[in-house]
């Protein structure tokens, strides 16, 4: 539904809409990321329940702080001419509503509901799109249409999850202490020394097509990139939602029994299966491609294949990399991230001697190497986590 919603809007908004809102999206996304310092990965991998609210709490004092201050800097950018100024008004809004779904689906995760994630996944999957396309054929000018639909679409899947835990926010009246605050902030202080710009850097690398290609194609190209990325990132959205929350559920510490081993014949297997499920859908695209002849989507066929690999390998490093930081060793990961955007950057600076065709074709490259890079620091990870178990106390 939301990739027929998608292409029904294409014919409906300037092709550079896409890109518009990509810049945006991607502002929203990263801020939305630093809103907790990434003390919502402690929620997740507290032992004890007692621990894991202390950690809740803490985010949220962290993400009221940091949210005004979003919130103010989003407003001197409309006043200085920055960015348009009803985006700067629903920028703010677009941030809070992704926050709270970010501790809704620690929560649940953690409860290991993996029902009420698929619910509110297909929530968000109808409202949004749906949403979006009402907007589309109202006067409001297109990117406001985009933007006020991502908040709508997140916040519908926030609202519901929210109602699924409401008894654990409602523990957030009582146990407010600075003593617990200082606990969260020193045990897991490896989440924002190291994880918070592992998380920047990650971000920004599966962004990239979204900024480098305005800068190094023209409108017309890099609105197909755009666009051709929205559609795989619906898919690649929906296989993150109901993939991530299980590795991170089977794969947290525990008490009572030790997690198990990532192996390498499950990545083959997630290779293997989801290649072939993007490549299916690409070649629907590209067959589709005649039919656009005449339009402003005309060329789409060309942007396709690049943009298809590129995702196929982000769906696979998604639940690998949130699943990484259930553990203390952030080092690795960090690195890995860096390295995958310091390529991408290059890349981008050796436009003037690549088409536009060649640097997304690198970033596809590199994005297939992070995907590889990331499931063998799980499986090191994941084995070192299982060999530290101890079933029983030791004697003295």
């Amino acid at each position: 539904m939301s990739v027929m919603t998608l292409v029904v809007a294409a014919w409906l908004v300037d092709i550079e809409t896409f890109a518009e809102f990509g810049v945006y999206q991607t502002l929203a996304t990263l801020a939305s990321i630093a809103l907790f310092l990434r003390y919502d990965a402690a929620i997740l991998s507290s032992r004890v329940e007692k621990d894991a609210e202390d950690a809740l709490r803490f985010c949220v004092l962290i993400g009221v702080l940091l949210w005004s201050g979003f919130a103010i800097a989003a407003a001197l950018a409309g006043k200085m001419g920055l960015m348009r100024e009803q985006l700067t008004l629903l920028l703010p809004l677009s941030i809070l509503v992704r926050g709270i779904l970010c501790l809704s689906l620690v929560l649940t995760t953690r409860s290991g509901d993996f029902k009420g994630i698929g619910r509110a996944t297909l929530i968000q999957s109808a409202v949004q799109p749906t949403t979006l396309l009402v907007l589309v054929l109202s006067p409001l000018e297109d990117v406001l249409c985009f933007a006020i639909a991502d908040i709508v679409g997140h916040a519908s899947s926030a609202i519901f999850l929210m109602l699924q835990r409401r008894r654990t926010f409602a523990k957030l009246r009582g146990g407010w202490s600075s003593s617990s605050f200082a606990s969260v902030a020193k045990n897991w202080k490896a989440l924002p020394f190291y994880n918070l710009p592992s998380s920047f850097f990650s971000l920004a690398f599966v962004m990239s097509p979204l900024l480098i290609m305005p800068m190094v194609a023209n409108a017309v190209f890099a609105g197909h990139i755009a666009l051709a990325y929205r559609i795989f990132d619906v898919p690649t959205q929906i296989i993150t939602a109901a993939s991530t929350p299980i590795f991170l559920n089977k794969l947290r510490p525990m008490e009572e029994k030790p997690s198990p081993i990532f192996g390498r014949h499950i990545m083959l297997g997630l290779i293997v299966f989801l290649g072939l499920a993007y490549a299916l859908m690409a070649a629907c695209l590209i067959l589709a491609d005649p039919l656009l002849e005449g339009s402003e989507l005309a060329g789409l066929a060309d942007a396709v294949p690049l943009v298809a690999a590129f995702q196929l390998f982000v769906a696979l490093a998604a639940p690998l990399n949130d699943s990484c930081s259930l553990y203390l060793q952030q080092k690795r990961l960090v690195l890995i991230q860096a390295m995958s955007l310091f390529v991408g950057i290059y890349a981008a600076f050796l436009a003037t001697r690549m088409s536009p065709e060649g640097v997304l074709a690198t970033l596809a490259v590199v994005s297939a190497c992070r995907a590889l890079a990331l499931g063998e620091l799980l499986r090191k990870l994941s084995r070192l986590s299982s060999l530290s178990f101890v079933q029983e106390p030791l004697k003295p």
